[in-house]
C-alpha cells in the first residue's frame, strides 16, 4: 500500500496529480464576507426575484436565508452567488484532513480524477486542506484492513473510497469509527454497513425502471459482457419479463449484416443499449443502415456524454432516451474542475464525489455553509433524481 500526501492552502502546484505536494500553512486568515439583512423582515420568492432583476445581489444574499419557501431556481442562484462572493470562505476554521482510499489498478482512470475532483471542490471553498492517498493493490479483506488501520493510526477520520462493490463489502466490515464516503457503489449492493458509511453510487435499477416506462411490449438488449452490462441486462430482463432479442458485442469482429439484416424482431422494438459509448454509437448507426426502425433506443447513465453527439448522426439518435442522475453544477466549480482536466457535469463518478465531499463539508467541516447540490441523503445513500434526456443536434435536452 502506497501513501501520497497533498497539502493545499490558497494556491497549488501540480506536476502529476498523484505526486506528493505540500505547502506550509499560511498564517494569514482567508477574509470572510457577510451580508446583513437591514430590516429583518421575511422575503417572498417575488421579493427575491425583484432584487435579482434590479441587480441588487447583496440584498438578495442577505434576504435569502429568511425567505419564505424559495423555489429551486432561486436556491441555485443563491448557491452560485454565495460562491462568487465568498460567502462561505474559510476564515479561521481549522484545516480539513481527508484520506482517499483507492484500488488504483481496479478503477484506473478514476484514480486521478477522483482526487482532482476533491481538490477542485476544496480549492473552490478556499479552505485549507490536506489529502493523503492510500493506494490499494487489491480489495481483499487483508488489504482493506491494513489500509484502514493505517488511516486510523495516521489520525484521519474522514475517508473517500472510490472502490468496486467487492471493496465496498470489505470496507463495511472494517470502517467502524470513520466517516466514509463511497462514490462508486449504491447502498443496495451492500447488505450491511455501519452508520458512518455514506454511499454515492447511482441506482441503475431506478434508471432502468424509468426507461421501461417508455418501452413497448418488444424489448431487446445489446450488451458487451462487462460486469456492469451483466447487471443492467438482468435488471432489464427482470422488468421486461420477455426479451425478444439479445446480443452481446464482446469483440471487434462483429458481423452486423448477419445480426441485423431482415431482423423483424428488432423492428418497432424498444432496444436497451447496455453498452459503452463507442459500441452504442455503432449499434445506433448500423440499425439505420439495415433499415431497422426501433420504437425507442434506451440507455442508462453510461451513454450520457457529449462524445455521443459527434460519434452518431442525428438521425441515428433521434429516438434515443438517456437516463441521467447528474443535476445542477455551480458554474465556478465546473470551471475549476475543467482547469484540472476533467468534467463533473458528464461524469457521474466525479459528480457523485463532488456531492459526497459537499455533504462532508456542510455537515462536518463547516456546518451551516451553503450546499452546492440538490441531492439529499436517505438511509445512508445519496438520493438522485433520474431525468430523461434526448440527444439533439448539438446538445442534450430534457425529454418531455
Amino acid at each position: 500500500m502506497k501513501k501520497i500526501i497533498a497539502s493545499f492552502i490558497s494556491f497549488f502546484m501540480i506536476s502529476s496529480p498523484l505526486f506528493a505536494i505540500s505547502q506550509r500553512m499560511s498564517p494569514i486568515m482567508v477574509p470572510q464576507q457577510f451580508y446583513l439583512d437591514p430590516d429583518g423582515e421575511p422575503c417572498s420568492s417575488y421579493c427575491l426575484e425583484s432584487f435579482l432583476k434590479e441587480g441588487f445581489y447583496f440584498s438578495f444574499l442577505a434576504k435569502y436565508p429568511s425567505a419564505i419557501m424559495p423555489d429551486e431556481t432561486l436556491r441555485e442562484i443563491y448557491a452560485d452567488l454565495s460562491i462568487q462572493f465568498g460567502l462561505d470562505a474559510q476564515g479561521d476554521k481549522p484545516a480539513i484532513r481527508l484520506a482517499v482510499l483507492m484500488p488504483q489498478k481496479r478503477i484506473r482512470g478514476y484514480a486521478i480524477s477522483t482526487v482532482n475532483t476533491l481538490i477542485a471542490y476544496l480549492l473552490h471553498r478556499e479552505h485549507h486542506f490536506e489529502i493523503q492517498v492510500y493506494n490499494l493493490d487489491d480489495e481483499d479483506g487483508d488489504s482493506i484492513k491494513a489500509a484502514i488501520d493505517s488511516i486510523k493510526s495516521d489520525g484521519y477520520q474522514y475517508v473517500v473510497a472510490p472502490v468496486t462493490p467487492e471493496g465496498a463489502l470489505q470496507l463495511a466490515h472494517y470502517s467502524n469509527g470513520l466517516q466514509l464516503f463511497i462514490p462508486t457503489v449504491n447502498r443496495n449492493l451492500v447488505p450491511y454497513a455501519p452508520n458512518g458509511v455514506l454511499f454515492g453510487g447511482i441506482d441503475y435499477a431506478q434508471q432502468i425502471q424509468v426507461l421501461m416506462d417508455h418501452a413497448n411490449h418488444k424489448v431487446a438488449i445489446f450488451s458487451d459482457g462487462s460486469p456492469l452490462a451483466q447487471t443492467l441486462d438482468k435488471l432489464t430482463q427482470d422488468l421486461a419479463g420477455t426479451v425478444v432479442f439479445r446480443q452481446e458485442l464482446d469483440n471487434s469482429r462483429i458481423s452486423f449484416k448477419g445480426m441485423l439484416k431482415n431482423n423483424t424482431r428488432l423492428q418497432n422494438s424498444s432496444i436497451f443499449l447496455n453498452t459503452p459509448l463507442v459500441k452504442s454509437s455503432l449499434v445506433a448507426s448500423q440499425l439505420r443502415v439495415y433499415d431497422i426502425a426501433p420504437h425507442a433506443l434506451l440507455s442508462t447513465q453510461i451513454n450520457y456524454h457529449p462524445m455521443l453527439l459527434s460519434l452518431t448522426q442525428y438521425e441515428d439518435r433521434k429516438n434515443l432516451l438517456i437516463a441521467n442522475a447528474i443535476d445542477f453544477v455551480p458554474s465556478r466549480l465546473r470551471i475549476v474542475n475543467s482547469l484540472l482536466g476533467h468534467s463533473i457535469e458528464y461524469d457521474w463518478v466525479n459528480y457523485a464525489t463532488s456531492v459526497g465531499i459537499d455533504y462532508f463539508y456542510t455537515n462536518y467541516f463547516n456546518p451551516g455553509a451553503t450546499t452546492f447540490f440538490k441531492e439529499s441523503v436517505t438511509n445512508s445513500q445519496v438520493d438522485y433524481a433520474t431525468k430523461l434526456f434526448k440527444a439533439g443536434r448539438y446538445n442534450f435536452f430534457l425529454a418531455h
